[in-house]
Order: C-alpha cells, then sequence, then structure tokens
C-alpha cells in the first residue's frame, strides 16, 4: 500500500511565485512525496482548508495579500495574519503548520505572525528555493 502524500497549500496572489514554488517541487522530486496545490487568495485557500479530504498539512502563505473586508476588496498583511488566526483558532485546523512566505521583513510582521501561531517567517529572497526544501524536509522529521 502506497503511503499517504502529505499536502502542502501555497497561498500567494503572484503567480511567478506560484510558479517557482510549483518548479522547486518538481525539480527537487518531493511531487513523489508532496501533494502539492497552489492558490492565489485566502478565499480560494479556505475551499482546501475547510474541505477534510483536501485539508493541508503545511500551508506556505504570503501576508500582503488582497482580500474582503466588511464587502470591499483591500491589501494589506491583515489578509495573511486573518487566515493565521481563523487557522489556529480552530480545533479543526489548528495542527495545520504555517509558514510565512512574505517579501516584508518588518520586526512587527514577524512577531506578530510568531505570536499567532505561525511555525516560521521566511523572508522571500535569493536563498528561497534552497531555503523552502529544507523548512519541508524539516517538517518530515517533526
Amino acid at each position: 500500500m502506497e503511503a499517504q502524500k502529505k499536502k502542502i497549500l501555497l497561498i500567494d496572489d503572484n503567480e511567478i511565485v506560484r510558479l517557482m514554488f510549483s518548479n522547486v517541487f518538481w525539480l527537487h522530486g518531493l511531487d513523489d512525496k508532496y501533494e502539492l496545490n497552489t492558490v492565489g487568495t485566502t478565499d480560494e485557500a479556505f475551499v482546501f482548508i475547510d474541505n477534510t479530504s483536501t485539508r493541508p498539512d503545511i500551508i506556505f502563505t504570503g501576508l500582503v495579500m488582497p482580500f474582503t473586508k466588511d464587502g470591499k476588496k483591500e491589501t494589506s498583511a491583515e489578509a495573511g495574519f486573518s487566515l493565521l488566526r481563523r487557522i489556529k483558532g480552530d480545533q479543526a485546523t489548528q495542527s495545520i503548520r504555517v509558514v510565512i512566505f512574505s517579501g516584508y521583513n518588518e520586526e512587527e510582521y514577524r512577531a506578530q505572525a510568531m505570536s499567532l501561531g505561525a511555525e516560521m517567517y521566511l523572508q522571500k529572497g535569493e536563498n528561497m528555493p534552497q531555503d523552502l526544501i529544507q523548512i519541508i524536509r524539516s517538517f518530515d522529521n517533526s
């Protein structure tokens, strides 16, 4: 019997980042061990998160993204923080590991993300592909 693949969800509004993430998986042979889905919005993410058959084990999410608040579209870090609050505040989803995956390196953002339950805060940068592989593999050992 084949072992069930761990599910990973990437949430990022930048299509290039989503493609790069998918390519890193393919290039490093991780698609044999993990099921990767990518989405561009938190609304799309909750389609996966709320369904027990597609619920991810690990989420990589951008922080500053577009989202709907009070019926209006806006773009701010509140998109990532709201997502984190909802995941970590729900007993059914609180065990999902969440890695903030952001171009912003403000200590205020990092501190808030960690206080809300993020496992890590990864700044997007040159070493990003290697960092992603290392982080994903570290979750195998814990």
